[in-house]
């Protein structure tokens, strides 16, 4: 598994970075200016916390207010919550003072939701989630695709308690009515390669792989192929991350594809699977890697036509927060190989 060191520096890198926006007006009309001490909102965090057991150190969270968080002109942000920030190497949850954001009117309790998520993302490593209960509410506090100032309301203190309850303990969730956006028992397929997802990201060790990809034409799904002289020192490999994996408890879950080479010499390729969970300590959270699968050990060469390969993970938990699977060509390997019908399957606990 030595060739993995730089897909694990890769992969989190993502987790850094965090945030939600807002798709107001930029430059609506300057109100009032009443932006309360943001350590109301942490001294409340830390009060829930010790609720439900935990007894934090906040020496390494910076939080702060900022006239505006804008990445991009489409890229407008309320609040951001950083693992680690670019500049300081902190934690850090940021809130925007800019008017579109409207901080200033807020009610405490709207401030409470916002602060509260970007605190899940900086302090509690957790990305967004935006799985919704059968009746349409988020799942989650760390939803991005709702109104993240109104994901719980003043008259709502036991919708409250059970977002904030999940917010420390993702498994709270599997007590909720939960819309997984499908029928696993009709259609299994729970990810699929598109080739029009611009979620995957590549390493071709300084030029000694081509990556690429297209669509099948015989059997009409998108794939994509590795190629390589031989010349590589390390893994070539894609891979795609997925956060929160929206799929049941007790689930087990299947990464195949399919291989096609002409004449693949050398080591050859494989697939791996990688699974992350959050481990919460004294001074935040740790993202901790749960499973490691791979037929790295075994991989496949020759000529090869639609050859399966295949791994397994059983009892699948909500403790999940990533997973990444990964398509790979070993060192010393020459030739191409394509990879069809890349897939992740869900079959649920009975």
């Amino acid at each position: 598994m030595k060739h993995y060191s730089k897909i694990i520096l890769a992969s989190l890198l993502f987790l850094g970075i965090l945030g939600c926006e807002t798709n107001e007006d930029p430059n609506p009309t300057p109100q009032q200016e009443d932006f309360p001490d943001l350590q109301i909102f942490l001294d409340k965090f830390e009060d829930e916390a010790k609720l439900r057991g935990f007894n934090f150190n906040f020496s390494g969270l910076d939080i702060t207010y900022v006239d505006e968080i804008r990445f991009s002109e489409i890229e407008i942000y309320c609040g951001y919550g950083y693992i680690r920030h670019p500049q300081t190497g902190r934690r850090t949850v940021l809130i925007s003072k800019s008017t579109n954001c409207d901080w200033a009117n807020k009610t405490d309790i709207q401030r409470e939701n916002l602060f509260f998520h970007e605190i899940g993302h900086a302090f509690l490593n957790l990305p967004h989630d935006n799985a919704s209960k059968c009746d349409g509410r988020p799942l989650s506090l760390m939803a991005n695709e709702f109104d993240n100032f109104n994901i719980y309301k003043e008259n709502e203190p036991e919708l409250r308690e059970y977002y904030l309850d999940e917010l420390f303990d993702r498994l709270t969730a599997n007590q909720q009515c939960i819309d997984f956006g499908q029928d696993f028992e009709l259609n299994p397929v729970f990810f699929k390669n598109d080739i029009n997802d611009s979620m995957w990201r590549f390493s071709n060790d300084n030029g000694n792989y081509g990556i690429s990809g297209g669509i099948n034409e015989a059997s009409g799904n998108p794939f994509f192929q590795i190629s390589s002289e031989g010349n590589g020192q390390n893994t070539g490999y894609a891979f795609r991350q997925i956060d929160a994996p929206n799929i049941p408890e007790g689930a087990t879950v299947k990464l195949r594809a399919k291989i096609s080479s002409e004449n693949l010499e050398g080591p050859g390729v494989a697939i791996a699977l990688r699974v992350y969970e959050t481990e919460i300590g004294q001074s935040g959270a740790a993202t901790v890697e749960s499973h490691v699968l791979s037929t790295e050990m075994n991989p496949i060469n020759g000529k090869l036509e639609n050859k399966l390969i295949e791994l397994t993970l059983t009892n699948f938990t909500r403790k999940t927060i990533i997973m990444i699977p990964f398509a790979v060509m070993m060192p010393g390997t020459s030739g191409e190989a394509s990879f069809d019908d890349f897939e992740i399957l869900v079959e649920p606990g009975s």
